[in-house]
């Protein structure tokens, strides 16, 4: 089963997002940037949706250190947020995430935009 990693300060989003997931996904959470470059560490997930406006460290940051990481270098990235400016996708997609998925977002969609990700080499 693959592993998913929500980086998500809303608890009611991150809890929506687990729900839409769970069947089939091996779903954590963390709550901030920090939290989630650790838990990503720990875990390996295969894909990390990542908020961009969390507290302490932007979600741009935590994308930039993930692929920094030799370790987690390779893992997806869908970037998720109400940024609806398209500088703001721009900046993710340029950070070198894999997909930008806009809230709010219906659950077919959220889980289509993951099977695409895990699709690209």
């Amino acid at each position: 089963m693959k592993t998913i990693l929500i980086i998500e300060d809303e608890e009611h989003i991150a809890n929506a997002e687990k729900i839409i997931l769970k069947d089939e996904f091996k779903v954590f959470i963390a709550e901030t940037g920090t939290a989630g470059l650790s838990m990503a560490s720990k875990i390996r997930p295969d894909v990390i949706l990542l908020d961009i406006m969390l507290p302490h460290m932007s979600g741009y940051e935590v994308c930039q250190k993930l692929r920094d990481d030799k370790n987690l270098s390779n893992t997806k990235i869908i970037m998720v947020t109400s940024k609806s400016e398209q500088a703001d996708e721009d900046i993710g997609m340029d950070l070198d995430a894999d997909d930008y998925i806009m809230k709010p977002f219906e659950p077919d969609e959220l889980l289509h935009v993951i099977e695409q990700a895990l699709k690209k080499k």
